[in-house]
């Protein structure tokens, strides 16, 4: 009975000791008008715990004595307090002034962020740098609501980017953005380099691109490059890292056991028929005879352990009285993770001028010039990769040896399904290694405009001129390769391309700004005129020199 009452008393005082370590606070959060805020969050610092406050400001929490809570609402500054055993804790929040007076750019024009009615979301370079990653827009991705991001995961592949869903101009399968950088439109944005960004703003709704028409039905993307500052000492930044992407969550495919196990439940006598071709042309497992000498895992075939990824910036920011500048030269290197030539690279050269040259005149240049080598490889190698029965092996000398002792042209090591009965070759390396596919990209930005404050402070006119200039060289070539009849390319092959874009953007538009009490006015009127051209050309050819030197069309032999 005495072990009983002692149990009894150290589990109440347990009990009461808990009890003791946390205690509810309650309190009201109010605005500097002693108005409540319902919303506000409220949580303990350095946990998950927390609350927020009701349509009258009032909240309550349990939290241990010693802790502090953290008040932020949206326009207003952010406040901790400790508890120190307090029950009762009120809190006045004070406006973020300078968070509310920011500015961020619409349209044709720029607006303070407490005057804004459309939703537009803004990030910053500092952000967006934090995804390493050589395209610009897989920077958003998880981190502006409404905005689907999805990757290509090819090198130099421009990601898929959904606002708000998908639209169905021009297609329903092409509903990407409109790009507008430093006023230029563009369909991507694969020549920017993120750390030459300095904002990014996402509009999502119609009344916030109503203005650019019919082109912005998916969204517009408005990008702002880094400039410089006025009267700012020169600063030199360097950015940069090295790292590895790995392959994550790889398909796991059946081995040869398991697919042999399958084949035999299901019965069926073709596919039986093959594995015992496969047993007599490579012999049997001496683990398992039932199953032949091969267990090929494809995917791990054709994907390396690690490819590297590396970028390097560098950027020259500052100013004068009058004059403000900015130079940055870029470089972006990545490979990709399948075993053939797969890569991309881009060297960016960018420069921004602009100068105040009285107080009633500004104006300013910018130039932006990409450089990119993109190799791309056949996707059909994971269809094959896919659909390749693990019984094959990747190589199959002895049929090798055989076209070599029959003189045949171009013979190669690669196996083939159908050496063991199947009718497609089924080997993803055929369309890794015997074909090759590049693009040369150039592309260049220069724009000039012209600032002048006809009324000061109140009617201001702005010529804004952009020209674009892309240069697109493709070419893919076919090697020439026999491992049966039907798994053969005779002759070897070159597509060739090449495309032309020219745009012209001018653009004029005269602002009206006032105030009057608490109230602000803004009129815009204007006029934009667009040149755009395009040109592309094409051709084909077989049976071209196999020195990569001499891979033209003008160089073919055929008839």
């Amino acid at each position: 009975m005495k072990k009983l009452s002692f149990l009894f008393l150290l589990i109440f005082s347990v009990t009461s000791l808990m009890a003791q370590q946390t205690v509810v606070v309650t309190g009201k959060v109010t605005d500097e008008s002693d108005l409540g805020l319902p919303g506000v969050t409220i949580l303990e610092k350095g946990t998950q715990n927390g609350t927020i406050t009701n349509f009258d400001g009032d909240y309550s929490i349990e939290v241990p004595p010693d802790a502090t809570l953290s008040f932020s609402f949206v326009g207003f500054i952010t406040k901790e307090v400790s508890v120190d055993g307090s029950t009762t804790i009120d809190v006045e929040l004070k406006e973020d002034i300078i968070g509310l007076e920011e500015v961020v750019v619409v349209g044709y024009g720029e607006l303070k962020v407490k005057d804004l009615t459309s939703s537009i979301s803004t990030i910053e370079s500092a952000e967006l740098v934090k995804t390493p990653s050589g395209q610009a827009m897989q920077g958003l991705q998880g981190k502006v609501a409404g905005v689907q991001v999805v990757s290509a995961g090819s090198p130099g592949a421009e990601p898929t980017v959904r606002i708000r869903g998908v639209g169905s101009f021009p297609t329903s399968s092409n509903s990407s953005p409109l790009y507008v950088v430093d006023g230029m439109y563009f369909d991507n944005i694969d020549f920017l380099n993120p750390s030459d960004i300095e904002t990014l703003s996402v509009l999502k709704d119609a009344s916030a691109s109503a203005i650019y028409g019919v082109r912005a039905a998916n969204g517009v993307v408005l990008i702002t490059t880094k400039d410089g500052s006025l009267n700012t000492e020169t600063t030199i930044t360097y950015e940069g890292y090295i790292g590895m992407q790995v392959p994550q969550n790889v398909l796991q495919m059946a081995n040869s056991e398991q697919f042999v196990n399958y084949i035999n439940q299901v019965g069926d006598p073709a596919d039986i028929s093959f594995i015992q071709n496969a047993m007599q042309r490579y012999g049997r497992s001496r683990i398992n005879p039932n199953v032949p000498n091969v267990n090929t895992d494809w995917y791990a075939e054709i994907m390396k352990p690690y490819a590297q990824q590396q970028n390097h910036s560098l950027s020259i920011l500052g100013g004068t009285e009058k004059t403000s500048y900015s130079i940055g030269i870029s470089y972006f290197d990545q490979e990709g993770l399948l075993e053939t030539e797969n890569s991309f690279t881009r060297l960016n050269l960018r420069t921004k001028i602009d100068h105040q040259a009285n107080n009633w005149l500004k104006a300013g240049v910018n130039f932006n010039v990409s450089n990119g080598t993109r190799y791309i490889a056949n996707d059909a190698a994971w269809f094959s990769a896919y659909h390749a029965v693990p019984i094959l092996p990747v190589y199959d000398d002895q049929n090798y040896e055989q076209l070599v002792n029959n003189e045949t042209p171009n013979p190669s090591r690669y196996s083939s399904a159908q050496l063991i009965g199947y009718r497609g070759s089924q080997n993803p390396f055929l369309s890794l290694d015997f074909n090759e596919d590049r693009q040369d990209i150039r592309k260049a930005l220069s724009g000039i405009y012209t600032e002048v404050d006809i009324l000061q402070d109140k009617l201001k006119f702005k010529t804004n001129y952009n020209v674009s200039l892309t240069f697109i060289k493709g070419r893919n070539v076919g090697i020439p390769y026999y491992i049966t009849n039907s798994t053969n390319r005779p002759l070897s092959t070159i597509s060739s391309s090449r495309t032309t874009i020219v745009n012209q953007f001018l653009d004029n538009t005269l602002t009206y700004t006032d105030s009057f009490g608490d109230h602000n006015l803004t009129a815009m009127a204007g006029t934009s005129y667009r040149d755009e051209w395009y040109d592309y050309l094409s051709g084909y050819a077989e049976d071209i020199p196999l020195n990569e030197n001499s891979w033209y069309i003008g160089q073919s032999r055929a008839q």
